[in-house]
């Protein structure tokens, strides 16, 4: 069985990806933690440099925290997990897959980012992921999520990535892609329609 893992964007959270992953309508055990650092009204689950950068080495050291014992409360040891992250919580995804590949099932990245333009991930044996950017993000590079997506298909992924009319907010397309990846890629996370 396949449980999907939930991380809210800064500032965020647990019910804020929830109603993502709501909306959904997935039939699969669902575990939405909250980020450990405290950020403007909500949490993050990793803090930027001061210059916004990403911290590579202490961001890919917290998703390795997470998959520990004493990590996120409530996921079992080894269960297979299908990522959906949002904004900086895509961020946190893309690091667990990262340092984890062998317990990925599948990531949904909404607004997601490189971790670094150099970055190299390990082999990724075909774990299916879908990117959903935007074209008027105005806290994305443009070409983040298309060098990400070419970062992922190097290392063996199978990569989807749709560049959306939108900004950095969900949109009602993210759903009605995510749900039509999923029924290609994960189908056993969908619940049944009558």
């Amino acid at each position: 069985m396949v449980t999907v893992l939930g991380l809210h964007g800064s500032s965020g959270r647990p019910a804020s990806i929830s109603s993502i992953i709501d909306a959904l309508d997935l039939q699969a055990e669902v575990h939405c933690p909250q980020g450990r650092f405290a950020d403007g009204t909500g949490f993050t689950f990793f803090r930027r440099n001061p210059d916004f950068s990403i911290p590579q080495e202490l961001l890919l050291e917290l998703a390795r925290e997470s998959f520990a014992p004493d990590g996120f409360a409530g996921l079992q040891d080894e269960e297979p997990l299908a990522l959906v992250g949002y904004s900086s919580g895509a961020v946190f995804a893309t690091a667990q897959l990262a340092v984890a590949p062998q317990r990925i099932a599948g990531a949904i990245l909404l607004r997601p980012q490189v971790l670094a333009e150099d970055f190299l991930f390990p082999a990724l044996n075909g774990a299916p992921v879908l990117l959903l950017s935007g074209l008027r993000d105005p806290r994305r590079k443009p070409h983040h999520a298309t060098m990400l997506a070419a970062q992922l298909q190097k290392a063996g992924a199978r990569v989807t990535h749709h560049a959306l009319d939108t900004g950095h907010e969900p949109a009602p397309e993210d759903v009605s892609l995510a749900r039509a990846w999923i029924a290609d890629h994960l189908p056993q996370l969908l619940s049944p329609q009558p």
